[in-house]
């Protein structure tokens, strides 16, 4: 079972956050923007191989690994196991100097990618299992979960754009949808993590 799409899910998630939890969300990209800074500035790449090769070796891994596994492989000029081989080669691949939003196909990676490089100041979405919860208002667990790609992710990534559009009048100060999304998924891990199996329930 799964909720239905609706810019009302994400408001309503980014009206709950607490002001720790608002701020978090709005330094989240500036954050990663600066380690990719720094990586760049460490090994003499452009902040955009920096974010793109992070960005590239993200599925499937927890923020330290990526950072850490990203830095390494910059170091070492390119690695060829120890993580995902697609992973591994798009990331070599934008070392060698490869336009990232050439090699980084999936919608999800290409979202992170452009996030980072803009300290969450655009309205590509990352649309990750919590952020398409949220913009589901439903609590999935991995089987009951949709594939988030296609429609889906487009749908998804919709309602956090006008999310962003409706709080920024509201507030009459710009936020953009990468930093909606961010808020709104810190807010969201924080309320649900720890409740126990994600149990495929229509939050109220």
């Amino acid at each position: 079972m799964t909720g239905k799409i609706s810019t009302r899910n994400v408001t309503r998630v980014f009206r709950l956050a607490t002001e720790a939890q608002i701020a978090a969300g709005l330094d989240w990209y500036t954050d990663a923007h600066s380690v990719a800074q720094t990586m760049a500035t460490a090994h003499g790449v452009s902040v955009a191989q920096a974010a793109g090769i992070i960005a590239a070796l993200s599925p499937l891994s927890s923020w330290g690994a990526n950072v850490n596994l990203a830095n390494r492989l910059i170091a070492s000029g390119g690695l060829t196991s120890g993580y995902l081989g697609v992973g591994l080669r798009k990331a070599n691949a934008i070392l060698a100097g490869t336009d990232p939003l050439t090699v980084l196909t999936s919608s999800k990676v290409r979202a992170f990618y452009l996030g980072i490089l803009a300290n969450g100041e655009t309205d590509a979405v990352c649309i990750d299992r919590h952020a398409y919860d949220v913009a589901s208002g439903t609590r999935h667990n991995d089987r009951t979960r949709p594939t988030v790609s296609g429609k889906r992710y487009r749908e998804a990534a919709e309602a956090y754009v006008r999310a962003a559009h409706i709080l920024s009048r509201e507030s009459g100060e710009k936020i953009h949808a990468a930093q909606v999304q961010a808020i709104t998924w810190k807010a969201w891990r924080e309320r649900y993590w720890a409740a126990g199996a994600w149990d495929a329930h229509t939050v109220a």
